[in-house]
């Protein structure tokens, strides 16, 4: 008896589990498809696609990023993207619409902005590795010089050792050092991260300056004891001891721009700091890096510098404390350490 019921028993659980898995299955076609919806609707954004995109549709992802520029606004800007729109209508290729794009990104940025095809954007960053050279932190009668070059390679390693380079070099020299000197000069500018890292002993922590759109939001670059923090990215360099309070001499001079004047912003407003050399470039504004389909890379200018007083330095160059030849601006900056009482008097 127990074996004639046995098969009537496992006819239901067959069909139970059947049941199951056809509801599993079921969700699972629905969440690939609200997947592919996603990556269809929203990857572009972020340079992901399920097929390659048409002009039309790189052209309108370029677009929706340069909207956000900080001079997008406005007839001439209304023109540029109506160019890169026409381009893209009549384009058999992507790289049809590059020139277009070009002069959008101008535009919609000013000076600041550029617009890179693939393969100029693969040249500079290997330009920029060629060219990389780290901090140096040299001493003599008291007074340590650390110079901040240019920095622009996308190397994350790279990134590292720059601004462990610095660091390093002002931890070695702090216990023997009565007055500093940050030589800018000739620092094009790149990524500020490594740049503000390196030299964050000699700065105070909490806000250096703040970056503002031009509907007035504004992002805090922030400096910690290990390093500097910018929209919860940080590039730290391992927990270091403060050495501020000593007087700091920083050099610029009209190639100081970009990068290399947010370092020279950071340094505005402080106690015992003072400026020497000729006026900076005047690219004091943040730019955003846009990678579109193709590898062609777009650098939007987004934000001006505002400094820990809250003034807007707005694209314009940054005056010396101390207007004197940028040759002759490390002398000065030695003569007035020694009236700080650092270095021969």
């Amino acid at each position: 008896m127990a074996q004639g019921n046995a098969p009537a028993a496992a006819g239901p659980r067959r069909r139970g589990r059947g049941r199951v898995v056809l509801v599993i299955g079921c969700v699972v076609a629905v969440v690939i498809a609200a997947g592919v919806w996603a990556v269809g609707t929203y990857g572009p954004a972020f340079n992901v696609y399920l097929t390659p995109p048409s002009p039309r549709t790189y052209a309108d992802v370029a677009l929706r990023h340069l909207d956000a520029g900080l001079r997008a606004r406005g007839p001439q800007w209304d023109d540029a993207r109506a160019e890169v729109t026409r381009a893209a209508r009549d384009a058999d290729s992507l790289a049809d619409v590059h020139d277009a794009l070009r002069a959008a990104t101008r535009v919609a940025g000013g000076p600041h902005s550029v617009f890179l095809t693939p393969q100029e954007a693969r040249d500079l960053d290997g330009q920029a590795t060629q060219e990389f050279r780290e901090p140096t932190v040299t001493t003599a009668d008291g007074v340590t010089t650390v110079t901040v070059p240019a920095f622009g390679s996308a190397s994350s390693d790279l990134r590292d050792r720059y601004a462990r380079a610095a660091a390093d070099g002002i931890a070695a020299a702090a216990p023997g050092t009565c007055g500093w000197v940050v030589d800018l000069r000739g620092n094009t500018g790149g990524d500020m991260h490594p740049m503000l890292a390196g030299v964050s002993a000699l700065l105070p922590d909490g806000t250096a300056f703040e970056l503002v759109e031009r509907d007035g939001r504004a992002m805090a670059v922030t400096i910690r004891s290990d390093g500097v923090e910018l929209a919860g990215h940080v590039t730290s360099v391992g927990s270091r001891a403060k050495v501020t309070g000593a007087p700091v001499a920083v050099l610029q001079d009209g190639l100081t721009g970009s990068s290399g004047e947010a370092v020279l912003t950071a340094f505005r407003g402080l106690d015992g700091v003072e400026s020497f050399g000729e006026p900076s470039y005047g690219y004091t504004s943040g730019n955003a890096s846009y990678s579109l389909y193709d590898g062609a890379l777009m650098l939007v200018t987004v934000h001006t510098y505002v400094d820990r007083d809250g003034t807007d330095l707005g694209e314009r160059p940054v005056e010396a404390d101390h207007a004197v030849p940028a040759v002759d601006a490390d002398e000065a900056a030695r003569s007035w350490l020694a009236q700080q009482g650092c270095g021969p008097g």
